[in-house]
């Protein structure tokens, strides 16, 4: 296809524009050969150093090492354009993210919360175990397939601990290109990444598809590091209407200091898979020293073999087109599914709120931003992520701090 329709890459039609932003475009696509629908997604920057070029093949072989997984989305293809820009041909996903979900319906029912929290959990607790580490789990960064599934995505920021990662003394992750609503506190210190950080990452995801919104972190935003460190600070509410078992593994995905948090993705899957969101709590949350089995895959997170046939297995309702639990959406990227019941009994997390504003009031009246270290690279992101092939790409981007 030409540039009039999308970039030259031999063996695929464009067939029009599922996204863009500042990191590049993503197109809706024909692969000629096999006649199937695929997203093409090419970054806006030329690969012209080592660094970039390290950063692009990170992101290559994190997603294709876990092609084949029921729940990451499958990579197909992929490589450099001749203007020196380069291209990933992914699984398409035509019912948008769960972000998406958010901003149509709002909040989710505990037990497809349940559901797909165990699911990506899976999904990490596999990376994990071939080396890859997520470091973007969000909303917008988990997407629905035609099939109704849900597939992690966006590896961008993804890392291979020893396996050929960052050079010596290269920051592969700056501040800027967090989601401070998503990443773990101690990602703001640019401490060596664990698997303890797309824990954090995932159960705070949960809780924004359960309440609506992320917690602890105010619509506004933030302003520096150490506002965000602050809030980081502040209890977890509990969410009203929600299960007391679910909202407890939550808050212990969630531990400020990685040390108390739950500290592997298959320990959170099978914590997760223990809860019974419609039924009483159980009188220990905490999951069990040797991880039982899911129900995505086995024990350890490792993929097992025959892709459709796992999928088949997961989800058994499931029909094209529908989101897991709901129906299908009103437009190809916005979910649809009817709004949770109004809950009621916000008291208590209407005090915790009312302490993050003041919290965050003393922050900006005590001129906090002075605190945080000023030089380019190292500053907190404001609202507007960057999902990107380069990870530290501090462009405009299709996703906000909230999701």
């Amino acid at each position: 296809m030409g540039e009039a329709g999308g970039p030259l890459v031999p063996g695929y039609e464009a067939l029009g524009i599922l996204g863009q932003g500042g990191f590049g475009v993503v197109y809706r696509a024909r692969q000629l050969a096999v006649g199937r629908e695929v997203a093409l997604k090419v970054d806006n920057r030329v690969l012209v150093s080592d660094r970039d070029r390290r950063r692009f093949m990170r992101e290559v072989t994190s997603a294709g090492a876990l092609s084949g997984h029921p729940h990451v989305a499958d990579v197909y293809d992929a490589g450099v354009l001749p203007d020196g820009r380069p291209y990933m041909v992914l699984e398409l996903c035509p019912n948008g993210s769960l972000a998406d979900r958010l901003r149509e319906a709002g909040p989710l029912a505990p037990r497809e919360v349940r559901d797909i929290g165990v699911k990506i959990a899976d999904a990490l607790a596999a990376a994990h175990a071939v080396g890859v580490l997520h470091r973007d789990v969000k909303p917008a960064n988990i997407l629905v397939n035609s099939y109704g599934m849900v597939a992690l995505s966006d590896f961008g920021l993804a890392t291979m601990p020893g396996q050929g990662g960052a050079a010596p003394g290269e920051v592969s992750v700056t501040r800027e290109s967090l989601t401070p609503a998503y990443a773990p506190p101690e990602a703001f210190d640019l401490t060596e990444p664990t698997a303890a950080g797309d824990v954090y990452a995932l159960s705070a995801t949960l809780y924004a598809l359960l309440q609506g919104r992320p917690p602890r972190f105010p619509d506004s935003g933030v302003v520096n590091v150490a506002a965000i460190m602050a809030l980081h600070r502040l209890p977890i509410p509990d969410i009203p209407g929600v299960p007391a078992a679910l909202t407890a593994v939550l808050r212990h995905g969630m531990e400020t200091d990685p040390a108390q948090r739950i500290p592997t993705a298959a320990r959170l899957r099978d914590a997760l898979a223990a809860v019974t969101p419609d039924g009483p709590a159980p009188a220990d949350h905490r999951p069990p020293a040797t991880p039982g089995h899911s129900l995505t895959g086995p024990a350890g997170g490792v993929p097992a073999s025959g892709q459709d046939l796992r999928r088949a297995a997961t989800a058994p309702n499931a029909a094209p087109g529908h989101w897991p639990g709901g129906p299908r959406p009103r437009s190809p990227r916005q979910g649809s599914a009817p709004p949770s019941p109004p809950r009621t009994g916000m008291s208590r997390q209407s005090i915790v709120f009312a302490v993050i504003a003041a919290v965050f009031a003393l922050l900006l009246t005590a001129g906090i931003a002075a605190l945080a270290l000023g030089d380019g690279d190292r500053g907190a992101r404001l609202p507007g992520s960057t999902s990107g092939l380069g990870a530290d790409h501090t462009g405009p981007g299709p996703t906000d701090a909230l999701f």
